[in-house]
């Protein structure tokens, strides 16, 4: 038994109580809370230093002399210590364990202790040795540049490079992962792939790259988008959804069973959210009741795609109409100015625009009119035949409304369509091609219209319908020839503030200022608006 094994203090009561003569261990044992064997143990001994040692006896510093660094051990023992390296070095798994140490210890040495004892030893052994679990999957070497890295991150005020870099430097000095993830807040999983990712890459594979989609995805994401724009704009009702408005399940019901693509609710979601879809009044909502929505747009679809060089297709609307008066709008203004409208001002004319975009040239065609009526579309269309007289055939496209499916307008295109009438005045045959009802949203024009009202009206404060009607006039102007100098749409160069392209597409909503484009928020779209 050691010195040090009990408290000196009992050691020298046992002591005197031998000197006096008291040796019954029971008694003394009691009396010091200790064991008979204990006691036995050190009378013996002092009985020795009696002997061997009588001038010594009452010396309480003075002890027998042993060598316990060089007591024998058993055979087994010393075969477990020697054989602990090995088994740790050749362990396979991601962890050390006492359970496997134990199975690899029998399969190759003859076990001559219980699991048990086995564990006991083995874990005095690796307290001995500051061996942890992690000690085979630890960092074993640090290249000095990401050495440098590292320190750089640990003093940064990146928290999630701070958090590697703990991680990978003490890995590197040993400690224990456990100890670690409490110490970075992350989850010992994170952190023993990041350990993983270091020994395999480096500090490279550390980095944080910016999370993108190849062109393969980006190129099916934009078409699921376009299918789900042209979905939207038709009623629920035509596919069997007895609803007045869309939700994203059912949306995303439908477009697996139109497309045969699974879409989740939150996908739809995500998507309506990226081209700026909101949940609105009554009055804004995107979508067509006609019952005959498809089949008049696949009409449509149909002629632009198959459209000849002497045919040309016009989208046809109205503008207004407008009241002549002061108007809010957009404006460099200085530090601290604040420019006002009156909220209610009696207008000082009022006007309205008929106008057509010709898709092919986009050009557009304008005139003013009193009222909103089948004659003034008649006298458009005489206008158009008239003006783009050698061609084959033009289209008319515009919405439902009454005056534009009227006997009468019916009536002056057949007349006009005739073979005779072509030969004797030169003139194109003229087919309509109308929008669906309340589909507003597909008439190209409207974009027009949004960018003129943004580029001479809104912020305007013109003294009559003359004045306004002149500032329409160059608008249209400036902007044909534009088109006519530069017949391919211009990427860098912006016309018209038009807020989506002035092309025809069944995904895309020509009408509703709020709309994003390209996945631009709105305030981008209304600052850079796309060229028409």
């Amino acid at each position: 038994m050691l010195c040090n094994a009990i408290p000196k203090v009992k050691i020298c009561a046992i002591r005197r109580l031998f000197i006096e003569g008291k040796l019954n261990p029971r008694q003394i044992s009691i009396k010091l809370n200790l064991s008979c064997s204990t006691v036995r143990n050190w009378i013996n001994e002092f009985e020795i230093i009696k002997t061997l040692y009588p001038d010594q006896l009452s010396n309480m510093r003075f002890f027998l002399k042993r060598d316990y660094g060089k007591m024998p051990r058993i055979g087994a023992y010393d075969e477990l210590i020697a054989a602990l390296p090995e088994l740790v070095a050749s362990d396979p798994h991601k962890r050390l364990t006492a359970a496997n140490l134990f199975r690899s210890y029998q399969l190759k040495y003859i076990c001559k202790y219980s699991e048990s004892q086995f564990n006991n030893i083995y874990a005095k052994w690796r307290k001995d040795n500051n061996i942890n679990e992690f000690y085979n999957s630890r960092v074993k070497y640090i290249h000095e540049a990401d050495q440098q890295i590292l320190n750089e991150w640990r003093k940064s005020t990146d928290h999630r490079n701070w958090q590697k870099a703990v991680v990978i430097q003490e890995s590197f000095d040993g400690r224990c992962l456990r100890e670690v993830a409490d110490k970075v807040e992350v989850h010992l999983d994170t952190v023993e792939q990041w350990v993983a990712i270091f020994k395999l890459r480096g500090i490279a594979g550390l980095l944080r790259k910016p999370w993108t989609l190849n062109d393969e995805k980006q190129k099916e994401v934009e078409q699921k988008i376009k299918n789900l724009n042209a979905l939207i704009h038709q009623s629920p009702s035509l596919y069997g959804i007895n609803r007045t408005s869309w939700r994203t399940e059912d949306l995303a019901a439908v477009y697996s069973k139109v497309y045969g693509v699974v879409l989740t609710r939150s996908t739809v979601w995500n998507y309506l959210q990226r081209q700026g879809y909101r949940f609105r009044k009554a009055k804004e909502v995107l979508t067509s009741p006609d019952p005959k929505f498809r089949e008049k747009l696949d009409k449509i679809t149909s002629i632009l795609n198959n459209l000849k060089p002497d045919d040309r297709f016009f989208s046809i609307d109205e503008m207004g109409s407008c009241g002549i008066r002061a108007k809010v709008g957009w404006s460099y203004t200085e530090p601290g100015e604040q420019k006002t409208v009156k909220a209610h001002q009696k207008a000082k004319a009022y006007i309205i625009c008929t106008a057509a975009l010709e898709l092919t040239t986009n050009q557009v065609t304008h005139f003013y009119s009193r009222a909103k009526n089948t004659d003034e579309m008649i006298k458009l269309m005489e206008v158009l035949i008239e003006q783009y007289r050698g061609m084959r055939k033009i289209y008319l496209s515009w919405d439902a409304a009454s005056w534009h499916a009227s006997s009468k307008l019916k009536e002056r295109i057949k007349e006009v369509s005739a073979r005779a009438y072509r030969k004797e005045h030169g003139t194109p045959a003229v087919e309509l091609a109308p929008l669906p009802a309340s589909a507003q949203f597909l008439n190209v024009i409207e974009s027009v219209f949004s960018g003129l009202a943004k580029a001479v009206l809104h912020n305007s404060d013109y003294k009559g319908a003359d004045d306004c009607k002149q500032a329409i006039d160059r608008y249209f102007s400036e902007r044909n020839a534009y088109y006519l100098k530069y017949p391919k749409r211009a990427g860098k160069r912006i016309w018209g503030k038009e807020l989506v392209p002035a092309k025809f597409s069944p995904d895309q909503n020509c009408k509703d200022p709020r709309v994003r484009f390209n996945g631009k928020k709105k305030s981008q779209a209304l600052k850079k608006p796309v060229n028409n």
